[in-house]
């Protein structure tokens, strides 16, 4: 592990995680971005950025479910609920939860729906599944609030990851709290890798269960 940050590890159990981490005290585990690593990136959600997250899609198998924690907060053609929309299967159901309403986006027909509300709880979305039949996760893509305590709450969607499901993670260069859940991820479970690491770039991850 070579993280930015000078990071604790408690070992609390968070499923696919090696450990829980934490900058505590010295920093807090609830804020954002702490600037000091920052280099201007042009677009927040580059080029880069969307043909990983196409790629990590179209790779995964007969996907069923894509949750996307964090919805379009670019214009909808390049951001990342773009790119999930437009390359899904057309029988594949997607649920995106953010903090702010995303109610224009959901469109049932389509098989898409969209929940209002802190991503750090679950179970809206369990219910959501449910009630739709579904079971298990496909691909899931944490992309919201970028704190460690957030993160590793976002994380915890996983524990529903089907076997041959796909996690991708925005912002894993700089942002602490997908920095330090990508180093966290037991590599006895999943296969890690991050993306666009040159340049100016926040970065993007696939993790794929083994």
């Amino acid at each position: 592990m070579n993280s930015i940050y000078h990071v604790k590890q408690f070992d609390d159990q968070v499923f696919g995680l090696a450990y829980r981490p934490s900058l505590a005290p010295e920093r807090s585990d609830d804020t954002d971005f702490y600037g000091e690593f920052y280099r201007p990136v042009p677009r927040e959600f580059s080029a880069a950025n969307q043909e990983v997250l196409r790629q990590a899609l179209m790779e995964t198998p007969d996907v069923r479910c894509i949750l996307e924690i964090g919805v379009q907060r670019n214009p909808l053609p390049e951001s990342s609920t773009g790119i999930l929309l437009r390359n899904k299967a057309a029988n594949a159901i997607f649920i995106g939860i953010d903090i702010e309403d995303k109610s224009h986006l959901a469109d049932e027909s389509r098989g898409i729906f969209t929940i209002q509300g802190d991503s750090g709880d679950r179970s809206p979305v369990y219910a959501l599944m449910a009630r739709l039949g579904i079971a298990a996760i496909d691909f899931l893509f944490i992309d919201g609030w970028h704190s460690v305590n957030q993160c590793v709450a976002d994380w915890r969607y996983v524990e529903r990851l089907s076997p041959r499901g796909t996690v991708a993670m925005h912002d894993t260069n700089v942002h602490p709290g997908p920095v330090l859940v990508f180093d966290a991820i037991d590599e006895r479970l999943f296969d890690k890798k991050k993306y666009c690491t040159e340049g100016p770039d926040w970065g993007i991850s696939v993790i794929r269960r083994k």
